[in-house]
């Protein structure tokens, strides 16, 4: 089997059967808990469904690993699809644009980590860019009926010109606005801040030159500032909510192999992270950014926040 065209299909059947439901009423309905402890809604159920059928249509040849089912397949596959189906659920519940299917393929290696991603896929659900990469062969943006598009990687430096995305979905609003609150406050006049709720269409937008940076800091918040487990127990309703590896598998490589910067929240390496573990252990954090320069000052700043949240008195 061809990793590409598996993940390039499943993408394009994942947008088939989610677009009509996008924006209506129906798919606001909340369908239980994700393994992630984040809500599951019906328009999510559409897409698990979708991902079930594509699966099962391969007879036996691949398994898969989505926020709503886990792991799923035989023993000894071909591969191992890691799917979000909708990146940015709350975003197609409204018909908003910021909400994507991303699909990587992992090589079934033992202890897969995100570096065996051999190919990715990230697909707008109501639009019609198409982001793929396969490692150590860059990356591409093209649009549904095939027509490349330049990565536009920006050059940006200095925060306060920086258009860039915050994620806080189930982050304690306090914390987030503390260890963002310079980067915020220089950048929400002369740049742009945006709360987008979907981390693989937010870092796909620097590949576009929409966005210069992409920042989410929940889980060095999580493991660093004394008392916010409590507050993250209670917003997740007894689970931290955190970025897992089906949430950033697919845009970490496609947006590394593009030319950007992408660590976790101390700056730290990605691609040495568990592949299927969804565990409060193995919650991550993440600053991507178009270029080095504007990488380093986002980690200074956010270091600068989250100490005084921390007390810190140096």
């Amino acid at each position: 089997m061809d990793p590409a065209e598996v993940v390039i299909a499943l993408a394009e059947q994942l947008r088939s059967a989610v677009l009509p439901h996008i924006g209506s009423p129906g798919a606001r309905a909340s369908a239980g808990r994700a393994h992630s402890g984040d809500v599951t809604f019906a328009i999510d159920e559409v897409a698990e469904r979708a991902l079930e059928e594509f699966v099962a249509a391969t007879s036996g040849r691949l398994a898969y690993f989505s926020e709503d089912r886990g792991l799923v397949g035989p023993r000894q596959p071909e591969g191992i699809l890691l799917v979000d189906p909708i990146d940015g659920t709350r975003g197609a519940m409204c018909g908003l644009e910021s909400c994507v299917a991303s699909v990587a393929w992992v090589d079934p290696v033992p202890d897969a980590r995100l570096r065996d991603v051999r190919f990715a896929c990230v697909r707008e659900l109501r639009g019609d860019l198409v982001f793929t990469a396969r490692r150590g062969m860059g990356a591409e943006v093209r649009t549904a009926f095939g027509d490349a598009r330049p990565i536009a990687l920006s050059t940006v430096a200095e925060p306060h010109l920086m258009r860039w995305n915050l994620d806080i979905v189930g982050r304690p609003a306090r914390l987030i606005a503390g260890a963002a609150e310079e980067l915020m406050d220089a950048s929400s006049k002369t740049g742009a801040v945006f709360m987008l709720n979907s981390i693989a269409f937010s870092v796909t937008r620097l590949l576009t030159g929409q966005l210069d940076a992409a920042v989410d800091p929940g889980t060095r918040l999580l493991r660093e500032v004394p008392g916010a487990r409590e507050q993250f127990l209670r917003l997740g309703g007894g689970t931290p909510m955190a970025l897992f590896p089906y949430d950033i598998a697919a845009v970490l490589l496609i947006a590394t192999e593009a030319g950007a910067v992408v660590t976790d929240a101390w700056g730290r390496d990605l691609s040495d992270v568990p592949a299927f573990d969804c565990s409060e252990a193995n919650g991550q954090s993440m600053v991507a950014a178009a270029n080095h320069q504007l990488h380093a000052r986002i980690l200074e700043a956010l270091g600068r926040g989250i100490a005084k949240l921390r007390g810190d008195t140096e």
